[in-house]
């Protein structure tokens, strides 16, 4: 059977520097294949060729199930190139594309990306060396989106460098060698490229290793890694043994880089997220803070409101009365864009309208245009709940017993709070650290208000009893309680003992929250 008989029912999928991709019927295996088609002018290429056949008889027995077999050399009326299996998905450029802001959200599977790439390179380095690794060649199959496949094993020299007359590969992601000294490049070449990969999937950076400028410059960087922002500058969620294998893969000198794509792996078999840092993207619905990113807060007794001593004391924080709160643990931070998008994406909850806004929808920053029941539901779907006034007032004074803010008497700086407008937006949460307070919680004043469980009251404090137990304000009006202030917010209303209240539907770009969960003894 020949070609033109077997191979039926062609269909362009993809073009590129090199040529294009046509879907196929194989009516020998019946099944569709796709066919990698060099660019006519390259057809009559001899040299060329004969070295795409040679690669192909080396890579075709390449069995892995992140890497995508290839089959053969085509020759026909269509033209010359390579048959391989049709992989149905898309390429890891376009996810990095779509997922650009969501470090934090993805990372766990960032790293299982990572790491499957490493153990396929490690199999194939036995055999054949890939020469232009890159995002372009790498696929993520369609529900399937942890198992990249590498396209391409074996038909570098079709890559777009072939037009240039230069070498095989892409100098975004070339290694200084393959410019250098091309006839003598290895396998650690590939790890370069996997490196800088890596460091894009972890940053939405192109690291200052990258030869992406060499045709300009005609000299590869050289680079001290030590300037080199680490990853985890840019996800919080990744550890400094992350940070040092991304960095070593893209060194200057090949030797001073892992040896082995198995070395690469086997050191990342060994690399943890930070718990708490991260949500995981596996379909559980258990609490996305952990304990790590919680804080244990002993009870007792305090006194909730101000007195007319206080600065900017209004008349519904007052008269002063003492409580009495069992213990419990509140989030050391407001739930943020990451934790919630979880949420919506886990349950189907319609999401608020800011979560993929470009200015407040960036993944460590705190959740914003959350109504009360939005808050309330991810609260249960948590295990937790939201805090009373109570609780919240207690926690923000951090056990000491009359504290105009957080940490103490002095009045907000942008190094203690993003409140008083300061900032046109929120902030990365905890990004005010000198405005930490006793108990370890950030973001207490400012950045955004924060929904209490209370119904507003102005008249609470004048009913409650002295020493209620864990009192709860549940009549009153329709209104709830909001506690904190926000970026926009007077400075006076990030005090502790400042009260504020909205609708509970009001869904504001500054409304957010936090949450709380009960304990049964102290820890």
């Amino acid at each position: 059977m020949g070609n033109e008989e077997r191979y039926i029912d062609w269909k362009e999928v993809g073009r590129g520097a090199f040529g294009s991709v046509c879907r196929v019927f194989d009516t020998l295996l019946k099944r569709h294949v796709a066919i990698k088609l060099l660019k006519p002018e390259h057809g009559d290429n001899k040299q060329l060729i004969e070295a795409l056949q040679q690669e192909v008889i080396i890579s075709r027995d390449l069995r892995h199930d992140c890497i995508c077999p290839i089959h053969d050399v085509y020759r026909g009326e269509h033209g010359v190139g390579t048959v391989m299996d049709f992989i149905d998905g898309r390429e890891l450029s376009k996810w990095q594309e779509d997922n650009r802001g969501r470090l934090l959200d993805t990372a766990a599977q960032r790293l299982e990306l990572f790491r499957k790439l490493s153990d396929a390179l490690a199999f194939a380095h036995t055999r054949i060396v890939h020469r232009d690794l890159k995002p372009d060649n790498i696929f993520l199959l369609k529900g399937d989106p942890t198992r990249p496949v590498i396209m391409d094993f074996g038909t570098a020299v079709l890559g777009s460098s072939v037009e240039d007359g230069v070498v095989a590969g892409t100098p975004k992601y070339m290694s200084p060698e393959q410019w250098d000294t091309p006839d003598s490049v290895d396998q650690r070449a590939d790890l370069f490229a996997l490196g800088v990969i890596a460091y894009e999937m972890f940053t939405d950076r192109v690291p200052p290793t990258s030869l992406r400028k060499i045709l300009k410059t005609r000299k590869p960087p050289r680079v001290d890694l030590a300037t080199i922002d680490p990853p985890s500058r840019f996800c919080a969620a990744l550890p400094a043994d992350l940070d040092r294998i991304i960095l070593q893969l893209m060194a200057y000198d090949r030797n001073d880089r892992p040896q082995t794509a198995r070395d690469v792996w086997v050191a990342l078999e060994h690399v943890q997220l930070k718990q708490g840092d991260v949500i995981a993207e596996a379909g559980r619905s258990g609490v996305p803070q952990s304990e790590s990113r919680t804080v244990f807060l002993p009870g007792g007794e305090y006194y909730l409101g101000s007195t007319t001593k206080h600065p900017d004391s209004m008349e519904h924080e007052r008269p002063r009365k003492r409580v009495k709160l069992s213990p419990f643990r509140m989030g050391i931070h407001p739930v943020t864009v990451a934790e919630y998008r979880h949420f919506v994406q886990t349950t189907g909850y319609a999401p608020p309208p800011f979560l993929d806004d470009r200015l407040f929808g960036k993944v460590d920053h705190p959740v914003v245009g959350i109504g009360f029941d939005d808050a309330l539901a991810y609260a249960r779907w948590a295990g937790g709940s939201l805090p009373s006034e109570a609780q919240w007032e207690y926690a923000a004074k951090g056990g000491n017993p009359f504290p105009l803010y957080p940490w103490g008497d002095t009045l907000p700086t942008p190094t203690l709070a993003n409140i008083g407008s300061v900032s046109s937006s929120t902030s990365a949460v905890g990004s005010c650290p000198s405005g930490v307070n006793p108990f370890g919680l950030f973001d207490l004043c400012g950045n955004v208000w924060e929904w209490c469980l209370d119904v507003w009251n102005p008249e609470y404090y004048r009913t409650l009893p002295v020493d209620c137990l864990d009192p709860v304000c549940q009549s009153g009006g329709t209104d709830r309680v909001l506690r904190g202030g926000a970026f926009d917010s007077f400075v006076s209303q990030g005090r502790c003992s400042a009260r504020f209240h909205a609708p509970p539907d009001m869904a504001n770009f500054a409304f957010g929250f936090r949450l709380v969960f009960p304990v049964k003894e102290t820890p």
